[in-house]
């Protein structure tokens, strides 16, 4: 949420996002060192790692480890948690840089007691009820599919690019879960994935559209995202599609994918933002289809007013606020619960649910 607040522009002189020609290098077997750190702290880099489950008992948990190096070296760890009876809990936690860890071969990243680590295979991600008024978790994430990333990962417009790895694009959870001081043992289903890059999204993508979900014995993770003007101003989808067994589906961009939208999603964002849409399909050229159906809204966020600022910036929220809401920049996270139809090459059809986010930068 962090990278984007900012309303830093930079430079007029932006190249365009060339599809054809995006870094594709490191082959299909992803490495383990991949889920490491991946920045090194330049200026306006950021870096975040992401899990969520769907626990067996109807709640929901998100938990992210952000660090961000835009106005100061910032670290921190939000998370929302959904009760069964959804009720919606949320807290932002900042951390100083001496209680931070962050390991480059491998995914260990550490701030204070709460933990995000792994191997590709099985991970442990913890938060301490210390530090989230008697809230946090001790979970055991295990994979049951190969990660993926489109190509290397990387999308790239000269210099600037924005990175993206599904590193469980669909797990086992279990563990202990404390909320309100009690804990009790759950069980669910999990994802992770790992996002960087060099400079914020805004000056990038304009929004995107990114859905996880699974049907029968298939996981489907799809994307499109939808570049600025100044950056080609064109729509880049991804869809991966995969059991247990194989990958069947891994394709980006327009010669291989075409997407489509439909119902128009009114009364949620301010007229000036970008149309959005809650139902989404993807087709690939060799015959898969997806059609997803936004049918309930989990969260809807104007960023801005969420947002918690780190001492000393928290003394001055309401000028920094008065400022991004003259920017023109008015961003908006929307999560649905979805239903969707996965459609074979050879003509099955398999019923599902899965989670689909709308994020609107501008």
């Amino acid at each position: 949420l962090q990278s984007c607040s900012t309303i830093y522009l930079g430079s007029s002189n932006h190249q365009y996002f060339d599809e054809i020609n995006q870094p594709n290098e490191l082959g299909e077997v992803v490495n383990i060192w991949e889920d490491g750190a991946r920045t090194d702290d330049s200026k306006n880099q950021f870096e975040w790692w992401y899990f969520d489950a769907e626990l067996d008992d109807g709640s929901l948990v998100v938990a992210y480890f952000y660090k961000v190096h835009f106005l100061k070296d910032q670290f921190f760890i939000g998370f929302n948690y959904t009760s069964p009876k959804g009720e919606d809990f949320f807290q932002l936690k900042y951390f100083n840089r001496n209680d931070v860890f962050f390991e480059k071969d491998s995914c260990n990243v550490q701030m204070k007691n709460n933990l995000f680590r792994g191997n590709l295979s099985k991970y442990e991600i913890k938060l301490d009820p210390k530090n989230f008024d008697n809230f946090g978790f001790d979970l055991n994430l295990e994979s049951s599919v190969k990660p993926y990333r489109p190509q290397d990962g990387i999308i790239r417009a000269g210099d600037d690019y924005f990175a993206w790895l599904a590193a469980v694009p669909n797990g086992k959870v279990s563990g202990s879960i404390t909320v309100d001081g009690k804990t009790k043992n759950i069980e669910g289903t999990g994802y992770h994935d790992h996002n960087w890059g060099n400079t914020p999204l805004q000056k990038l993508f304009k929004s995107w559209t990114w859905f996880r979900g699974q049907a029968g014995p298939y996981t489907v993770i799809l994307s499109e995202l939808n570049a600025v003007n100044s950056r080609g101003g064109f729509d880049i989808p991804i869809l991966y599609v995969a059991d247990e067994k194989q990958v069947y589906v891994n394709k980006f961009g327009n010669s291989e994918l075409l997407t489509m939208k439909n119902s128009l999603i009114k009364d949620f964002y301010p007229k000036r933002n970008e149309p959005q849409f809650s139902n989404f399909s993807i087709v690939s050229v060799d015959n898969f289809s997806v059609q997803i159906s936004g049918n309930q809204v989990i969260d809807n966020i104007e960023i801005f007013d969420r947002m918690s600022l780190p001492m000393p910036f928290n003394l001055f929220k309401p000028i920094i606020n008065l400022a991004f809401k003259g920017s023109n920049i008015d961003p908006f996270y929307t999560r649905f619960a979805s239903t969707f139809k996965l459609q074979l090459r050879d003509g099955q059809v398999f019923d599902g649910t899965g989670v689909m986010e709308i994020m609107d930068l501008q």
